[in-house]
């Protein structure tokens, strides 16, 4: 048996992490405060006017990523047109000047060029051109992946796809990742909506262990789907994609996207398959809306494909290998559940 746990009258009490061996405690946490941690978080209200015209041209101006600031980062690799990306739903006249996604390298290389042939192989992809959202009442108030829309997030992961694509030409390249952080909290380094892609010259440690860990334990992701079946914790499943939230994750309130019967490559996938991968994700990033959160696309070495989404809004502590995960994880996956299903 690959994932060790208790249950005690008909609840999780712990389970440990098979790859990590993080052993997550469910703990009652309705009765903790988080003033302090979650005060960085308080906004204005609606009551609050809105930014000026300058407080907005003042904040794109020294934005790297924002239409017109094309020659502050590294030289372009392609970009994807509004006619390119027909859900775009954006002002032409105001937020465009040619381009609704764009393709860098990344200006600091996650992995140094001389172990990738000499190639940086770190690339951002920036997802949009707009920096806030509609009528913003603080520098905060940015434009975040889930109000892109359904449609317009596939065509994000069309183009990790193809960047993927382009680093695993390399022969120097043996994994690739795909990273997003969204808000400061995350780590994120640009306020301006983009991701990561990241060829590396030897598989990625975390999917390694996750490697190895099904190989020592074959037939583990269908125990773990079997067993959060059973808890309670299935989001969606449908089109061949299942959504949980994780009693395992890294965070207190972590979700998992996968494609259980897929074992390959994003880059392997038909439109079609990657359309429906793309939607499992992007309902959770749109269920988390502006919230800080970062997810990661794991593929390879017999894996089934999977993305790990951590929302970060809470703090967490992972102290001696251990995480204390709220006992309301099965409310909130039935509250994500029933607002899918509203649309």
């Amino acid at each position: 048996m690959g994932i060790e746990y208790e249950i005690r009258d008909g609840a999780l009490v712990w389970i440990k992490n098979p790859v990590t061996g993080v052993i997550s405690y469910v703990v009652d946490v309705r009765g903790k405060s988080f003033a302090f941690t979650l005060s960085a978080h308080e906004h204005p209200g609606p009551e609050a006017p809105e930014l000026t015209d300058e407080e907005v041209r003042r904040a794109r101006s020294v934005c790297p990523f924002c239409p017109g600031n094309e020659a502050q980062t590294t030289p372009e690799l392609f970009r994807l047109s509004r006619e390119q990306v027909p859900g775009w739903t954006g002002d032409p006249s105001r937020d465009a000047q040619g381009w609704v996604i764009r393709v860098i390298n990344n200006l600091f290389p996650r992995i140094p060029d001389q172990l990738t042939g000499g190639r940086n192989e770190s690339y951002i992809v920036i997802e949009d051109p707009r920096h806030f959202i509609d009528c913003p009442r603080s520098i905060g108030d940015l434009l975040f992946t889930g109000i892109l829309g359904e449609e317009h997030f596939a065509r994000v992961l069309a183009t990790d796809a193809l960047v993927m694509r382009r680093a695993m030409d390399n022969p120097s390249v043996r994994s690739v990742v795909v990273r997003k952080n969204q808000g400061r909290e995350s780590g994120a380094s640009q306020p301006h909506l983009h991701q990561q892609i990241i060829g590396s010259p030897e598989p990625l440690p975390a999917i390694l262990a996750e490697a190895r860990a099904e190989r020592e334990h074959p037939g583990l992701w269908s125990e773990m789907l079997d067993l959060f079946d059973r808890l309670g914790l299935i989001i969606d499943s449908t089109y061949g994609v299942v959504t949980y939230a994780s009693p395992i994750g890294a965070f207190p309130r972590s979700y998992d996207v996968v494609m259980p019967e897929f074992r390959g490559l994003l880059v392997e996938l038909e439109p079609a398959a990657l359309r429906k991968f793309a939607r499992g994700l992007y309902r959770i990033l749109r269920i988390l809306g502006p919230l800080p959160l970062d997810y990661e696309i794991h593929q390879g070495e017999g894996l089934p494909l999977h993305a790990h989404i951590n929302a970060r809004l809470f703090p967490y502590s992972n102290v001696a290998g251990t995480l204390n995960i709220p006992n309301t994880l099965l409310e909130r996956a039935a509250a994500i559940r029933k607002a899918l299903a509203r649309g």
